[in-house]
């Protein structure tokens, strides 16, 4: 009899042991699927805190450049920067009217969008700049220059083309009475297609080098100065929309003119593309 319950005990025991051992065994998996479940769900929220972040970026309206109206700066005489001889529906600017700084009643608008990357539109501008600035300082034209950012992928990758048009935008914001100098220095220095850009220290010495005061703060912006512009690529988004809009109205390439909104194909030829524009104005005798 003594024999029975000592088998009885080691069966007793034998059963708490295993009731024991899977007791313990599913706390321990409880435990690992709170762990497993807490660091899925901390991933969750992370990835979603990411791509809430991304999205409000890109729901955030771009920051527009001061200075800059429809996406380009109007140039009258003495490259000082005016307002279009016709404002944009819903636009304001601080800037002078054309007539204020000498344009006349019949004065024409000449439209280049232009790529700070493409070589046509540095031969555009060396065949073309004297005679522009000619006709503007004469009263008879504005002229409005559109920068877009086409070429990106001629710099192997380092985006020469936003970054340019980035750079332009915050010193026209900053410092306007030099933005043509700055366009004439970026021209001067433009890298070769297919060739890497130029780097931010580089675009900034070329900045520097064409008059622009780095150190000064914007006015769109005034937490910003033009050097954390160019190295936040703070007016990229902008750079990118106005690339957008410029395609939308039929932009094909650049350089893109346009007299009193009509396209020409008079690029190449400086004296005909003067005819063309006085025409525009009343003024050709011929």
């Amino acid at each position: 009899m003594a024999k029975n319950n000592s088998a009885d005990d080691k069966r007793n025991r034998a059963r708490e042991n295993a009731r024991q051992i899977a007791a313990n065994q599913a706390k321990k998996e409880k435990t690992a699927k709170t762990i497993l479940y807490t660091g899925i769900a901390v991933v969750v929220v992370a990835v979603l805190a990411v791509v809430g972040v991304l999205v409000f970026q890109q729901s955030k309206p771009a920051v527009s450049p001061a200075n800059y109206v429809s996406d380009g700066i109007t140039v009258g005489k003495d490259n000082t920067l005016v307002q279009p001889l016709k404002m944009p529906e819903g636009e304001e600017s601080d800037l002078p009217a054309p007539t204020e700084e000498g344009a006349k009643k019949g004065a024409a608008t000449v439209t280049v969008y232009l790529d700070f990357q493409c070589p046509g539109c540095k031969a555009f501008e060396e065949g073309n700049a004297s005679m522009l600035r000619k006709l503007a300082n004469e009263g008879s034209i504005v002229v409005n220059y559109k920068p877009v950012s086409f070429l990106d992928r001629m710099s192997s990758g380092n985006e020469y083309s936003t970054r340019a048009a980035n750079l332009a935008a915050c010193v026209v914001d900053s410092q306007p009475e030099v933005a043509m100098d700055l366009f004439d220095a970026l021209y001067a220095q433009q890298p070769e297609e297919g060739s890497e850009g130029r780097t931010d220290e580089e675009l900034l010495k070329v900045a520097e080098d064409a008059g622009v005061d780095t150190s000064k703060k914007l006015k769109a912006d005034p937490e910003q100065t033009v050097k954390s512009c160019v190295t936040d690529r703070t007016f990229d988004k902008f750079v990118e929309q106005s690339s957008q809009t410029a395609l939308d109205d039929g932009v094909e390439a650049t350089p893109w003119v346009l007299i009193n909104g009509k396209q020409t194909d008079k690029t190449s030829d400086s004296q005909a593309l003067a005819t063309e524009i006085l025409k525009a104005t009343g003024e050709f005798k011929g």
